[in-house]
């Protein structure tokens, strides 16, 4: 495997801290604890020589992918845990902190989806924080390779630290998605299909692009509630209590353990490939409990392949968006008076769900004692 370039982040070795438990919150606390964040977070600052108060911290969830408010959503990282981290974070003496992401392609459908509207259905509260669109706010920037001369948020390009919180789940695109995956949705352009897809360029190329050039300083993966199956990046009517929670200064390896504990080679998710081929693999070392999760129902292969292939073609790919669209909150009302024809589709789709699956194995376990 050729490397392009050894990157100060990604291309070191790792450890990926996997912390599970019965209560949600002290959980969290202890992936923050046992993963030496604050630790981390205390010595990027002072290598800045910025005073604290004035160093600014950009958080990127999963929002964008909700449509309905859920307590314990499977689809979009939980607000109280991204609130929590901001609160270890100002007890520490930071002040400047911004919730971001940017909008996506459910704006075929659905109307009025900003970031600050979709974040407010979702529980987030934006109390000691900003919560920033950064489909509203770009700038230009080269990131070279098949991107090339591109646009960024402003606040992700100025932010100090960068952190991934992302929402474990699986995805038809490239297996799964965690929080290397999650940095695809800082990138600006709404119309996902159209400028990150396709001929030329492809979603996991960009995403490793963005992450090259802002690097992600830590990694944080919400797997209290996990959603599996084909939707399960958008809708999962029945999540999994997987009650776990990883933390990782290296995303890219956070994101290969997440990937061994869904029994899928990680080496066989796009963005990971990608990664591979532009930061070169790495030691990691799995600090946790290792036992796959069961039960899972992880996407066929066969299903990732041929439906990459279509999104080759934009106008296909923008209605199949639409025909697998989840049901949506009455505050974002359908684009036009089709939603019905789409509803029946998405029936459909839910029906053969099914089909384009298959279980973890429950005889599989792997621990590595913490």
């Amino acid at each position: 495997m050729s490397l392009t370039h050894s990157h100060l982040v990604y291309s070191r070795d790792a450890k990926v801290y996997i912390a599970t438990g019965t209560e949600k919150f002290e959980t969290f606390r202890d992936a923050v604890t046992r993963a030496q964040f604050i630790g981390h977070l205390n010595k990027s600052w002072q290598s800045s020589g910025i005073p604290k108060d004035e160093f600014v911290i950009a958080i990127k969830p999963n929002i964008m992918t909700a449509s309905i408010y859920e307590p314990d959503s499977p689809v979009y990282t939980d607000p109280a845990l991204v609130e929590e981290l901001i609160h270890f974070m100002h007890t520490e003496g930071f002040r400047r902190f911004f919730v971001v992401e940017a909008q996506n392609v459910y704006n075929y459908s659905y109307t009025n989806r900003t970031v600050s509207e979709v974040a407010e259905m979702c529980g987030y509260s934006g109390k000691g924080y900003e919560i920033v669109d950064l489909t509203d706010d770009p700038v230009e920037h080269d990131y070279g390779s098949v991107l090339g001369e591109h646009v960024v948020g402003r606040i992700w390009r100025d932010a100090h630290y960068r952190i991934s919180f992302a929402k474990n789940k699986t995805h038809w695109q490239c297996f799964y998605t965690a929080c290397l995956k999650n940095v695809y949705g800082c990138l600006p352009k709404w119309d996902k299909m159209k400028h990150y897809h396709g001929k030329g360029i492809e979603f996991f190329q960009s995403t490793v692009l963005i992450a090259d050039a802002f690097p992600v300083h830590f990694g944080f993966l919400d797997a209290w509630t996990s959603g599996d199956g084909l939707t399960g990046h958008v809708r999962d009517a029945n999540p999994n209590q997987t009650r776990t929670i990883f933390a990782s200064e290296n995303i890219y390896a956070l994101d290969w353990v997440a990937g061994e504990k869904m029994q899928v080679n990680p080496a066989h998710n796009y963005v990971i490939q990608d990664a591979m081929h532009r930061w070169g693999t790495i030691h990691i070392e799995r600090i946790g409990n290792m036992t796959p999760w069961y039960p899972w129902r992880n996407v066929r292969p066969f299903v990732v392949i041929a439906l990459n292939i279509l999104e080759e073609f934009y106008y296909l790919s923008k209605f199949m968006s639409r025909a697998m669209a989840s049901r949506m909150d009455k505050r974002f009302p359908p684009v036009s008076r089709w939603q019905w024809f789409f509803g029946i589709t998405q029936a459909v789709v839910r029906f053969f769900e099914n089909l384009f699956t298959k279980n973890t194995d429950p005889e599989k376990e792997r621990r590595i004692p913490a």
